[in-house]
């Protein structure tokens, strides 16, 4: 017995065609090198106006203050309410991504070990595969490549890390596959200082070998111009160092945001102090009232009782039962 996914769900396909439309009819360039995304100019007008067309019927504190001409890269955000289907929505995302503009390098970064054995297990799930392959019509598959902390081991060669290296000389030119690097928060941040050199496992540039002329993980990874999938941005807020390695070091196209709670910026202080949700280009927004709403996670009903005394009583919950044909 297997799951059986669902296709075309209409508030998961809206979060879909949400991000693959704000490249519609941008002028996308093919890759220079074998073991590269195709690139996108962010002066592109296209992309913006783009962007402005689909945010039309979103409250305006959904927009980005920076207007995407002047960005470093593109930062687009999906809201969608735990349960609703995330990690779907990002893995069709990238056969979208790739079906239509030829993307074929993509890193999706989580938040912990147990989120990242959750995604690996679907991504390589036998019923996933034929889903996206087979039923959606791709005809293509994702090579998911796991980054893992290292192992102790005794003294010899120093070896490039093999998922870094099958990721950067995984060829664009083999249309049927696409390269989907996996790694968690406390990877990217991982780095110390020994003897004047870096010791993190993609801080280090002294491997016996070299990758398309790289030692450093970092440079080879930044070199395929990568598209990132954030998971549970409230975990990656820009002032965090694992948003800033990913910036900074693996310098993606862009970086698209999922979650259903989004981090926080506050300015001024006392009483001028304001804090605001921290989205930038946020394109769809399914949140807890139109998910219940359309029926997609369960409410809790709660029944009201008179207090014996005018006393403050205090009220435990010991127990929920749910009854069939209520929500």
């Amino acid at each position: 017995m297997e799951l059986i996914l669902q296709q075309q769900l209409p508030h998961q396909q809206k979060a879909i065609e949400a991000i693959v439309n704000v490249f519609k009819d941008a002028y996308i360039t093919a890759p220079t090198q074998f073991y590269t995304n195709p690139t996108f100019s962010l002066k592109d007008t296209h992309i913006a106006n783009n962007i402005k067309a689909l945010q039309s019927v979103l409250p305006t504190e959904y927009r980005s203050s920076i207007p995407v001409s002047e960005s470093v890269y593109l930062n687009l955000d999906i809201k969608m309410e735990t349960g609703t289907g995330k990690t779907y929505v990002y893995t069709k995302t990238i056969f979208e991504l790739h079906k239509r503009y030829g993307f074929n390098k993509f890193i999706i970064a989580v938040p912990s070990l147990a989120i990242k054995a959750g995604t690996e297990q679907f991504l390589n799930e036998p019923y996933a595969r034929r889903h996206f392959s087979d039923g959606c019509g791709y005809g293509v598959e994702i090579e998911t490549l796991v980054l893992e902390a290292p192992k102790n081991k005794k003294k010899g060669r120093s070896y490039f890390p093999s998922v870094v290296s099958d990721f950067v000389k995984g060829s664009c030119q083999n249309t049927k596959k696409i390269y989907v690097l996996l790694v968690n928060m406390q990877l990217l941040t991982s780095n110390s200082k020994r003897n004047g050199r870096d010791t993190g496992l993609l801080w280090r540039n002294d491997y016996d070998y070299d990758v398309e002329s790289f030692y450093r993980p970092f440079d080879a990874i930044a070199s395929t111009k990568p598209i990132v999938m954030i998971d549970e941005p409230h975990r990656f807020s820009r002032d965090q160092k694992a948003f800033k390695v990913i910036l900074e070091e693996i310098k993606p196209q862009a970086i698209i945001r999922f979650g259903a709670t989004f981090p926080e910026t506050t300015t001024g202080r006392g009483k001028n102090k304001t804090t605001v949700k921290d989205y930038q280009n946020l394109l769809y927004d399914l949140n807890a009232c139109a998910s219940f709403n359309q029926g997609l996670i369960k409410g809790v009903a709660k029944e009201h009782f008179e207090p014996v005394s005018k006393k403050e009583e205090k009220v435990k919950i010991t127990s929920i039962d749910s009854k069939e044909g209520t929500d």
